[in-house]
């Protein structure tokens, strides 16, 4: 992406269209509010998520998988125990 286009995504994610889960790699929004939903209810629903049933969920290769798991850690929604994620006790 050149000049040009990363200061067009750096504008989307501060009005909120974008969210940036790592450098170069964004998502829309409502895909990650969608995501996030479908996310808690499996882990409500099961205790727990390991990265292949995250991407089941997601139903995105690894390549995008391991970032979004890690950037739901990072937003707090998750927390890694081993190689599983569970939520946090806000939730």
């Amino acid at each position: 992406v050149g000049r040009g286009g990363r200061d067009l995504l750096e504008i989307m994610v501060k009005d909120g269209t974008l969210i940036k889960v790592k450098e170069d790699l964004y998502f829309h929004k409502k895909s990650i509010q969608e995501l996030k939903g479908r996310l808690v209810d499996f882990i409500k629903e099961k205790g727990e998520v390991a990265t292949p049933q995250l991407k089941e969920i997601t139903r995105v290769s690894r390549k995008y998988t391991i970032p979004l798991i890690e950037y739901f850690d990072k937003i707090q929604l998750t927390v890694r125990i081993g190689d599983k994620r569970i939520l946090r006790k806000r939730q």
